[in-house]
This record gives structure tokens, C-alpha cells and sequence, in this order.
């Protein structure tokens, strides 16, 4: 029978990165014939350029991508960010049955990312074999999420309103009053708790991780009596890290300025695809690169003041917009030792280049992942979603960032200078320069194995 995967990202480079590269390995590596990959957006133009020339224009009839718009004009897209991407998913649900429906041949397996589970209807009505999740994010997020979803909603709000530690069985403990923005996921709670009951209807779950990464979550999905039990049966396996590879070829003015620098020289700004800082903070963060006195690429996006994800629905490209958000005289002052880059730069070969010594970053998984597999260590500073999750991750149990205190607003420029220093300063990342480096190791050997292994039974076994 031939093998033939109809994979679905939700809107945003988060998810459509780890869809698309699973579909190649599966395509390439596991025994599938065919892979159509269909990713949700409300901007087909904006979603293209965002996930570049090598993934969308892809030669091989067998790995085709084809996008689903959504047209949201007159939406109410207020609200969190979970909310947002869980409305426009659900009002995709009926184009994405339509456009499956219309494959030959007939998909035997069906992919969803953790915010279109609710679309795994899809592969029930038009019985397809097999459905499964892939879930784009850190396993202890998975925990989390499944977790809350087993609880009764006396208990939830308990631990909801307590500020204390949530504790999953047999994993780290989500303490909310650092990790977690509690009342955020009050406000999220409805959504949380669907997604989390829609993951256990599954065929299987596949995350976006790997063992040296999240031993002790990953060992605790595996263990009956602990998530194993949340779970249902249901089986969840590491096959990360799913990345996109850098262009060892590519051309950018970011990589010939970066060829002028010495070796781990430069420290990298993006906080994602998505990612927004107000007035008051960009000010902050352009002082503090400048004192830092260390040379820097900044991805820098216009401000907004309410809403930290606004990039993620802001259709403007920013390309030829004034600057004048920086502070008067910046680019003057720093033209010699910075380069400003607006909304876009080709990360992945950023952190690929021997130029770069650390990364700030708004700690999506995505830019976790790209940091770890490039051995660059970060400054941890998260905006929103599961990112506090990520941050206290990288920092505390992998000890291979420095994370920035968000509890009190705005970070000032002096706590931007001591953060940028612990990080690029020879002495005091020697620690996490190492740490890194040896995942960097871990993680590429385990990301072979994922290569090696009979994927494509996990999909169409009975």
C-alpha cells in the first residue's frame, strides 16, 4: 500500500518549521511515498517569505505544500495568542476537510501540530488510518497540557490561584508564579483543557524533543504510572530536533557583515516571527546593547504596547518604515560595532556562523532548538506562551543561558548589560559555552538515530 501523509501546521513559523521538516524525514528517511503538507494562514504572501525560498519551492512531486487561507477580516482576534490560533484553526476545519479530501491517492495518515487537534476530526470522518499530533514545542509542555486536561476544575483552579507548583507526575514541577503567567492561563483554560483531552484521542503523539534535552519528562511519558497513565495508552515519542538546516551558500548582507567579525563576536537580537516589544523597552534593550559595548545583530520590529505576539498578525513588512522608534543618534553611535536589521534576518545561518557567541532570544522552541544544534548559548527572555516554560528550561536545568527577571516589567538596560556580559564575556559563559557545545553533540547524534528508525510503522502499524 502506498504510504501517503497529509501533515497540517497551524498559523505561524513555529509550527510550520517542525511540520515541514517532519514531512521530509518522513518522506526521505521512513518509507512514506508521498507527503502533502498544508499550512493555515490568513497571509498566504507574508507566510511565503517567512518560511523562505528552500521550503517553498520544493522540485520533488512527491512533497508537495499547498496553503490553506483564512480569511479574517471583521474576526475579533483579541485575546491571548492560544485563543487566536485555536479560533482560526477551528474556522479552518472545513477547507482543511475539503482540500484532504480532494488527494490521490487517499492519505493512510493524517498530522496535526498541538493547536489543530480539534481538525483531527477531519481523519476520523473521511476514515484515514491513522492520526496522530506533533507537537512543536518542549515535552514538559506536553505534560502540562495533558496534565491540567486529567484534572477536575476544583483541583486546576487550586493550583491555578495558589501560585504554588503544579505537580506532574513524574516530571518537574511547573512552579506558576515563576514558569507560568497563571492568570493567562485562566483566561486560556477552556482551550487548554480541550486540547489537552483531544491529544489522548490520537493514534500516537510525536514531540519536537529528544533525550538529553527532557530525560525525566520523556521518561515519565514512558512510564504507565506516571504520564504514561495521563496518556491512555497513548504512545508520545521524542523526534526532535526537527530544524531547518542552514544554507551553507546562502547570500544576505547580515552573513557578509558577520564574515568581517571575529569568532564568536557577536551576539544576535530576534525574538521570533512573532515577537513584539513596547516603546519603552526597545528603548531599554537598544541602550543596553549599546553599553554592553559587544557588537550585535538586532532583528528590530516596529514597537506595540499591548500585546507581545503582535508581529504574528502584522501584515506590514516594516521594510521601509523610519526607525524612528531607537533613540536619536543610535545608529550613528553603533554603526562600527552593530548592524540593525528590520523584521527578518535568515536565522538559521546566523546562528550557524562562527561569528555569533550568543543569542537573545524570546525562547520559542523553534530558536531554542536552533541555538542548541549550532551551539550558541542565549539570553533567555521570554514574551509569552509556554516561553517562561522554555527560559527557566534552558537556564536552570541545562545551564545554557542567562535568563532576564520579566516579573517587574520593564528590563532596564543595566540588568541588558549584565545579562549580554555573562553570556559573551570569555570568563563568565566559559560554563555555558561548554554546556552547549556538548548538547550540540548530544542532540546531532540523536537526531541520526531519529533518522534510523522505522518511523513510518509508528504511523500505519494497527
Amino acid at each position: 500500500m502506498e504510504i501517503h501523509g497529509a501533515l497540517v501546521a497551524s498559523p505561524g513559523m513555529g509550527h510550520a518549521v517542525p511540520i515541514l521538516e517532519l514531512g521530509k524525514h518522513l518522506l526521505n528517511h521512513h518509507g512514506f511515498d508521498r507527503v502533502t503538507v498544508f499550512l493555515v494562514t490568513d497571509d498566504v504572501p507574508r507566510s511565503k517569505s517567512l518560511i523562505g525560498k528552500t521550503l517553498t519551492e520544493e522540485e520533488d512531486p512527491k512533497f508537495v505544500i499547498r496553503f490553506i487561507q483564512l480569511d479574517v477580516s471583521g474576526q475579533d482576534l483579541t485575546g491571548s495568542l492560544l485563543t487566536k490560533l485555536a479560533e482560526m484553526m477551528r474556522k479552518a476545519i472545513p477547507q482543511i476537510k475539503s482540500v484532504v479530501m480532494e488527494l490521490e491517492p487517499k492519505p493512510s495518515v493524517f498530522v496535526v501540530d498541538l493547536l489543530g487537534t480539534e481538525a483531527l476530526i477531519v481523519a476520523k470522518e473521511l476514515e484515514i488510518m491513522k492520526k496522530h499530533v506533533l507537537v512543536t514545542t518542549s515535552a514538559w509542555f506536553l505534560a502540562l497540557t495533558v496534565y491540567m486536561a486529567s484534572l477536575d476544575e476544583g483541583t486546576l483552579f487550586k493550583h491555578l490561584s495558589s501560585n504554588g507548583a503544579l505537580l506532574i507526575p513524574g516530571c518537574t514541577p511547573v512552579k506558576f508564579d515563576r514558569v507560568q503567567d497563571p492568570s493567562g492561563y485562566v483566561r486560556e483554560l477552556a482551550e487548554s483543557q480541550r486540547i489537552g483531552l483531544e491529544v489522548v484521542t490520537a493514534d500516537g503523539v510525536f514531540v519536537n524533543t529528544c533525550h538529553s534535552l527532557e530525560p525525566v519528562t520523556i521518561r515519565s511519558f514512558l512510564d504507565h504510572k506516571n504520564l504514561g497513565l495521563v496518556m491512555k495508552g497513548v504512545p508520545v515519542y521524542p523526534v526532535g530536533p526537527l530544524v531547518r538546516p542552514a544554507e551553507p551558500d546562502l547570500k544576505h548582507e547580515v552573513l557578509d557583515w558577520l564574515d568581517l567579525q571575529a569568532k564568536e563576536s557577536v551576539v544576535y537580537v530576534s525574538f521570533g516571527s512573532g515577537g513584539s516589544l513596547t516603546a519603552e523597552q526597545t528603548m531599554e534593550l537598544a541602550y543596553g546593547l549599546e553599553l554592553s559595548g559587544f557588537r550585535f545583530v538586532w532583528v528590530v520590529r516596529p514597537p506595540a504596547e499591548d500585546d507581545p505576539s503582535a508581529s504574528m498578525f502584522d501584515k506590514a513588512t516594516n521594510q521601509t518604515e523610519p526607525l524612528d522608534f531607537l533613540p536619536e543618534g543610535f545608529l550613528d553611535r553603533t554603526k562600527d560595532v552593530g548592524l540593525v536589521v528590520k523584521t527578518w534576518a535568515p536565522q538559521e545561518e546566523i546562528l550557524a556562523h562562527e561569528a555569533t557567541g550568543g543569542f537573545v532570544s524570546h525562547c520559542g522552541w523553534n530558536s531554542v532548538l536552533e541555538s542548541i544544534v549550532n551551539g550558541v548559548p542565549m539570553i533567555a527572555w521570554p514574551l509569552y506562551s509556554e516561553q517562561k516554560m522554555n527560559a527557566w528550561l534552558v537556564s536552570e536545568e541545562l545551564k545554557i543561558a542567562a535568563r532576564v527577571d520579566v516579573g517587574n516589567g520593564i528590563v532596564k538596560k543595566e540588568e541588558i548589560v549584565e545579562v549580554v556580559k555573562r553570556v559573551m564575556d570569555e570568563e563568565e559563559g566559559k560554563e555555558m559555552r561548554e554546556n552547549v557545545m556538548e548538547l550540540k553533540k548530544k542532540t546531532a547524534e540523536e537526531a541520526v538515530k531519529n533518522l534510523s528508525t522505522p518511523q513510518a510503522a509508528y504511523f500505519t502499524q494497527n
